[in-house]
């Protein structure tokens, strides 16, 4: 009796572990499914997107509502990086340095680009770094040159140009307005070599968050034959429309850029 109870217990332990088997299995197979999927490699970068976001918000919840203009935080760090003022690089650089989050939530997981890779070298300042100076306030090395290889960052910000910065570079809330993005491709027009639109899609159309400044995402697909694609509330997210307009959604990859003017990169 007590040799059938026990080979009896013994099955359906072995049952539970050939079923649980099974559903890693299952589960495993049905998210590598999944992941050739346009909208579910997008979702793969929106957390990261959040994260971003959350820092500036963190960031502002200090210093009176705004989100952080390199220029104004530190003229001497901007200027000595090559991608001078308040470029992407200058921007992305602060909040690493100052432990908003590190240098691989800038990098999406499904980035298409060789140039682009995380900074495993970022520099902290550490008192045994003998190149680093005590005035710089972040590592002005990183880099978001998408053109060539050594970029550090994946995502679109807020073109830090114009009316848009006094309006929406801080805490608005504003649900219509975006501040980051998976980046887009050259002024937001379709281009079947552009590597941004073989992020999460075929060179035919787009798929990516769009981060919006009351904190939500939003996943949008693009079709090449749209003819208002990348556009939002009648803005082209991805061209500056008037950079003196404060409701101009411009959001891209920027490099050298001052109050007026702004470099854009694009692959």
């Amino acid at each position: 009796m007590h040799q059938s109870t026990h080979r009896r217990a013994f099955t359906l332990v072995e049952s539970a572990a050939v079923i649980a088997s099974l559903a890693t299995l299952l589960l495993v197979a049905g998210l590598g499914h999944s992941a050739q999927n346009p909208r579910d490699q997008a979702r793969l970068c929106a957390t990261r997107l959040m994260q971003i976001h959350k820092g500036a918000i963190l960031f502002a919840n200090d210093f009176g509502g705004s989100f952080p203009v390199p220029a104004k935080i530190s003229a001497e760090t901007a200027t000595a990086n090559p991608q001078s003022g308040n470029s992407s690089a200058n921007f992305f650089s602060y909040m690493i340095f100052n432990t908003y989050y590190s240098p691989g939530i800038v990098i999406c997981p499904n980035e298409p680009s060789p140039n682009v890779t995380e900074k495993k070298d970022y520099r902290y300042g550490t008192v045994d770094d003998p190149g680093w100076k005590d005035t710089w306030q972040w590592d002005p090395a990183f880099s978001a040159d998408i053109t060539k290889p050594g970029a550090n960052v994946s995502y679109a910000m807020l073109a830090l140009v114009g009316e848009r910065v006094k309006n929406e570079w801080a805490d608005s809330l504003n649900r219509n307005f975006a501040v980051f993005a998976d980046r887009g491709p050259r002024d937001g027009a379709f281009n079947a070599e552009s590597l941004t639109l073989k992020r999460h899609g075929q060179p035919t159309d787009w798929t990516g968050n769009v981060m919006f400044n009351d904190g939500h995402v939003q996943a949008y697909t693009w079709q090449a034959d749209d003819p208002k694609a990348f556009t939002i509330k009648d803005d082209n997210i991805f061209r500056s429309d008037d950079a003196e307009k404060g409701a101009d959604m411009w959001l891209g990859v920027f490099g050298p850029t001052t109050e007026k003017t702004a470099t854009a990169y694009w692959d």
